[in-house]
């Protein structure tokens, strides 16, 4: 019978190699999307089914910040998303080493492991700040909103209820006015009073609130004040 902990040594390698095929198959689909200025029937079709997942169920429909008629692409390029890559590489090669042999290769494993894990959150946290760098803020007044609850299905001790938000806004910039359904916070709620709660801290009575603005395509807005950057210049 075979070593259970040689099981999940070869699935920890199983599960690292088709992380790898993942990432390369991202890298040429981002590749082929964004280097043509042909939109295939594809693409076309692609972008259409990932609207209406993405606006399934929602009243307030997502305003799109990038070309409509291409498909929505991972933001998964650059020096800190190979950094990102190898974290988790490390990661599950650190699990597949320790569990190759427990009692020779265990401790190794998990420093490999931990530190691994480190440098995702740390690739997580700059590749965040080098997406914003030079984003701009400016006022905004949300003109309508939409709260939504739903079931994940993360399994285990994961899955439950969480309540989404969407939100309208309009603001003027360089002179021009637009009107851009913002990101709102970069997680999820656990209890519909906390998603209120964040909501009403960040937008006032009358409407007003901050915008997070991407100089280069103000389309794409976040609602301010949900980073610690933010929150140092309040």
């Amino acid at each position: 019978m075979e070593n259970p902990t040689h099981i999940m040594f070869i699935f920890a390698v199983v599960v690292g190699i088709l992380y790898l095929v993942v990432i390369v198959v991202g890298l040429i689909y981002n590749a082929k999307v964004s280097g043509t200025s042909q939109v295939a029937p594809w693409m076309r079709h692609l972008r259409k089914y990932q609207d209406n997942r993405l606006n399934a169920g929602w009243r307030i429909q997502m305003i799109p910040y990038d070309d409509p008629s291409k498909p929505m692409t991972p933001n998964s390029t650059g020096a800190l998303a190979f950094l990102q890559a190898i974290g988790v590489l490390g990661f599950i090669s650190g699990v597949a080493l320790a569990l190759f042999d427990k009692t020779e290769y265990i401790e190794n494993g998990l420093i490999i492991s931990v530190l691994s894990f480190s440098i995702v959150l740390v690739g997580f946290w700059l590749k965040s700040r080098s997406d914003r760098e030079g984003w701009d803020v400016a006022s905004g007044r949300c003109v309508d909103r939409e709260i939504r609850k739903l079931w994940t299905q993360s399994g285990g001790d994961s899955s439950g209820w969480i309540w989404v938000w969407r939100i309208v806004c309009e603001y003027d910039y360089v002179g021009i006015k637009y009107r851009v359904t913002p990101t709102v916070n970069w997680a999820t709620f656990s209890s519909e009073e906390a998603a209120n709660k964040f909501i009403s801290s960040h937008i006032s009575p009358d409407g007003d609130c901050k915008l997070r603005v991407n100089p280069k395509n103000p389309l794409q807005t976040e609602l301010f004040g949900q980073g610690i950057k933010d929150k140092l210049l309040y």
